[in-house]
């Protein structure tokens, strides 16, 4: 596996970002972008679960890219409540699928914050061909235009997880337009620490089926 520091700017800002890819020369592969959480509680690219899906599904045929949103490490902006980070991601979509070794398939990661951001912005719709949610807050889900959309979605949270209420989360599947992929895992809380390896393989599976 090949990692490359990377950056990239939108709207005056010049964000920072890690590609990572396989280094076997196999390509081109498809691409998976990857949102961390929440930037005020120490979310950044990374974070245990960001870290694993990136590395993890790199080193299963993906060109994964990870980056940090605006205000957060040596990304230049301010933190808005997720109404402007769309824009870095629009950015971060542009970079994978203009990288050399990508192919036209790129997919849509994110990880509770960065599933607000996802699923509150439709104009990341158009540029993804699959999206992966993990632990998505339960609020961002309910009112989220992705639920008008055809794009295949995998959505995956934790029994144990007090910010997002599964049984909640469930019945709210059901008004989707295309109904999204639902894997709950037993015995996990929020923070999937220790849990990484069990989540790696489902979200890698399903940008298998969906990209490859």
């Amino acid at each position: 596996m090949r990692q490359s520091a990377v950056s990239f700017e939108t709207e005056g800002l010049t964000f920072e970002g890690v590609v990572a890819q396989p280094d076997d020369g196999s390509g081109p592969w498809p691409g998976v972008v990857i949102c961390h959480p929440h930037p005020l509680h120490g979310g950044n690219m990374d974070n245990n679960v960001v870290l694993a899906l990136a590395l993890g599904l790199a080193q299963e045929g993906f060109v994964t890219l990870r980056f940090n949103f605006r205000g957060v490490g040596s990304s230049q902006g301010e933190h808005t409540k997720g109404e402007n980070e769309s824009e870095e991601v629009l950015a971060a979509l542009a970079l994978i699928k203009d990288w050399p070794d990508t192919n036209a398939n790129i997919g849509l990661a994110g990880y509770s914050f960065g599933t607000s951001v996802i699923l509150g912005h439709s104009e990341l719709y158009s540029e993804a061909s699959a999206i992966a949610l993990v632990s998505p807050p339960f609020r961002a889900v309910e009112g989220t235009p992705l639920k008008n959309s055809d794009l295949p979605v995998l959505i995956t949270t934790g029994d144990r997880d007090r910010l997002v209420d599964s049984e909640q989360l469930d019945s709210e599947l059901a008004s989707f337009k295309n109904a999204p992929e639902f894997k709950l895992f037993d015995g996990v809380d929020h923070f999937w620490y220790g849990q990484e390896a069990r989540l790696v393989p489902e979200v890698s599976r399903f940008f298998a089926e969906k990209l490859k």
